[in-house]
């Protein structure tokens, strides 16, 4: 049978690469960020009006995640390791300057 065949181990059939940007995302991304320039005075105007510091505050929140990514939580494990930095530069150059 001519052609190729799904899982053999080639890659996948067409489509974009790795890495190329989505045209009509980006066309939207585009044209989204021109509507929300035009109209940034109406919203200042509006968010000016506004009289409740909690209304406030919950909008400057909402919109937050959009000019700042959230950040992942680290967690600490306790483990320590049996060696140091030091001991295994020791190890890999051959010598051991410590003891």
């Amino acid at each position: 049978m001519p052609g190729r065949k799904k899982g053999d181990g080639l890659g996948k059939f067409g489509g974009r690469k790795p890495g190329t940007p989505n045209k009509i995302t980006a066309e939207v991304r585009e044209l989204l960020s021109k509507f929300v320039e035009s109209r940034w005075d109406d919203f200042m105007s509006n968010y000016d009006a506004i009289d409740s510091p909690k209304d406030k505050c919950y909008i400057m929140v909402s919109l937050l995640p959009f000019i700042a990514p959230k950040l992942q939580n680290v967690e600490y494990k306790g483990d320590t390791p049996s060696k140091t930095l030091a001991d295994e530069l020791d190890e890999i150059s051959g010598e051991k300057t410590r003891k």
